[in-house]
């Protein structure tokens, strides 16, 4: 297909002129093709190729996002260093969950630079920061598992995919110890500790700079909450004194571990180790997290919160 020194076809320049005729001279579809004498049709077409060659970009600017009062007061409450709202278009989980992965992938590419290692700690959440990510210009950049996985999850692929695509967009290796997030007794998890492999992720874990996480609630829309990583008796006693986890870590409304035995069989990376990171990146939002969030915020565990306005107002009269 022949194109000019632009790299432009003769589509291309078609597309250009309506496009500029419809979205900068405000005409509709019809004088648009009467101006050219082209069919309405067409004109749909030509549009519909613009956009899809990147000519027209479209950007919606939400006011309600730029609240700039709610935000400092979610700052000045919680001392946290930024806070980014999302509204959602829609009314589902996976809405909110899109919403929250977009606008934090743009936080994400902003905060990585040269030769960090950034931990991921998997959600359903973080997966939808992952599939939002464009490829990055930045060198030596590491990504590394905080946490264990679900085993016999049936959202395996999910993960590795997630992890893959945190990896594409930044043109780094991906360090995964592909091993459960709670073991049947202390003595296996530290077995599992002492492979070097395992070792040595857990500490490029501990060193990252940036971590990235999504809390989870006590309820079955939590993957490992309705795993069978926990028994029914620890379920119970969590759903009475938790608030939720954070990599994989439960906390009670006091910002501590509510069973200490239950974090001793946990793999991942330690509330402490955590809270001493220098940027701590919190995606989440919705009623059934509020507690968790407001815990995560209120404990250290977060320096960077991303959340949808109306958790963001509910937090301020917690």
């Amino acid at each position: 297909m022949k194109r000019d020194r632009h790299g432009l076809t003769r589509r291309d320049t078609s597309a250009l002129e309506v496009a500029k005729l419809y979205y900068e001279r405000g005409l509709t579809q019809q004088e648009v093709a009467d101006s050219l004498h082209i069919a309405r049709p067409t004109v749909s077409k030509l549009l519909t190729h613009a956009k899809d060659r990147g000519f027209v970009q479209v950007a919606v600017v939400d006011p309600r996002e730029n609240d700039q009062q709610l935000t400092e007061q979610l700052k000045q409450k919680y001392r946290l260093a930024e806070v980014r709202l999302v509204t959602v278009a829609g009314r589902g989980p996976m809405d909110l969950r899109h919403a929250l992965g977009r606008t934090a992938a743009h936080l994400l590419e902003e905060l990585v630079r040269e030769g960090d290692t950034v931990g991921i700690s998997w959600s359903n959440t973080v997966a939808e920061v992952a599939a939002a990510l464009t490829p990055q210009p930045v060198a030596g950049v590491k990504i590394v598992q905080l946490r264990g996985d679900v085993p016999g999850n049936a959202k395996a692929r999910q993960i590795a995919t997630t992890y893959r695509q945190f990896a594409d967009a930044f043109d780094a290796p991906a360090h995964m110890f592909h091993a459960p997030s709670v073991f049947a007794t202390f003595e296996e998890k530290q077995t599992k500790v002492a492979e070097v492999s395992v070792g040595e992720i857990i500490r490029l874990g501990i060193d990252s700079r940036i971590a990235v996480y999504s809390v989870g609630s006590t309820d079955n829309g939590s993957v490992l909450f309705s795993s069978d990583c926990l028994s029914p008796s620890e379920k119970e006693f969590l759903l009475a004194n938790s608030v939720g986890d954070i990599c994989s870590r439960y906390l009670n409304e006091r910002g501590q571990i509510c069973n200490p035995e239950l974090n001793g069989r946990t793999l991942g990376i330690s509330l402490p180790d955590l809270r001493h990171k220098e940027q701590k990146v919190l995606v989440a939002g919705g009623p059934e997290k509020l507690a968790a969030i407001h815990v995560a915020a209120s404990y250290g565990y977060a320096n960077r919160l991303v959340t949808d306005v109306q958790t963001a107002q509910r937090l301020l009269t917690l």
